[in-house]
């Protein structure tokens, strides 16, 4: 029971951002979580929530959903997927902690550091690849992805619908993946299956206010919890 509040709390919290902002939503969870509770646990909730959560964001603002931007995203998905899950059903969960810790270290550098910063595009293109693995083993490749071709977008609400279906079907593939390994647990999902309902709370709420709220504040708090997390994953590495 305490894993399924912990689950419902941090991941509408996440979600809430995610709604406002495209993204970020597994990022803050698994921020928060990684101090509770092992890698693959934290995963398999978020593949669960995320799931659902990012069909509410994209069925509310499926006006602004642009099917160019999701065409071009579908191969890195599709490699992204089988080489991220590959290394979720393959690896120990020290050896996922220290994935995990790595990516969130760079994850929190990006934000500190390099937000303004325009990057090449052989390097956004590095990004469109580590951001495909990430979301196919822990469901976080959002920001990668987003600073890769966030300049495509035409507006916030197309960022917001457009990456919210890339995610559906990142997870979909995941999900497939999964079963065909027999990796799947339905007893698991059965038992954190009501956390779904104030994460859609959360969401809500979070479209309500995804035009007139400031982004600054919000990208500077995920930024120190996502470097926190990124070392709090590490050192479990290295027990």
């Amino acid at each position: 029971m305490f894993f399924s509040v912990l689950i419902s709390i941090f991941f509408s919290i996440g979600f809430f951002f995610e709604s406002i902002f495209g993204f970020g939503g597994g990022l803050i969870a698994y921020s928060f979580l990684g101090f509770f509770f092992e890698v693959k646990e934290t995963v398999l909730a978020g593949l669960y929530i995320g799931t659902l959560s990012s069909m509410y964001i994209a069925f509310s603002g499926r006006k602004h959903f642009e099917l160019k931007i999701f065409t071009k995203l579908i191969p890195v998905a599709l490699l992204g997927s089988m080489l991220g899950v590959y290394v979720f059903m393959h690896f120990s969960s020290k050896i996922l902690s220290a994935f995990m810790g790595l990516i969130l270290f760079l994850l929190a550098l990006r934000m500190i550091f390099f937000e303004k910063y325009e990057f090449p595009k052989f390097i956004k293109n590095k990004f469109l690849i580590i951001g495909a693995i990430s979301q196919g083993a822990f469901g976080i490749g959002g920001p990668f992805i987003v600073n890769a071709i966030r300049n495509d977008f035409k507006s916030k609400s197309s960022l917001r619908a457009t990456m919210a279906v890339y995610f559906v079907f990142c997870n979909i593939l995941r999900i497939a993946q999964m079963s065909f390994a027999n990796k799947l647990e339905i007893d698991f999902f059965i038992g954190i299956s009501w956390t779904i309902i104030p994460v859609f709370v959360a969401i809500y709420f979070g479209h309500l206010i995804h035009l007139k709220i400031k982004d600054s504040v919000f990208k500077n708090g995920v930024a120190v919890i996502t470097l926190l997390a990124s070392i709090n994953f590490l050192f479990k590495a290295l027990k």
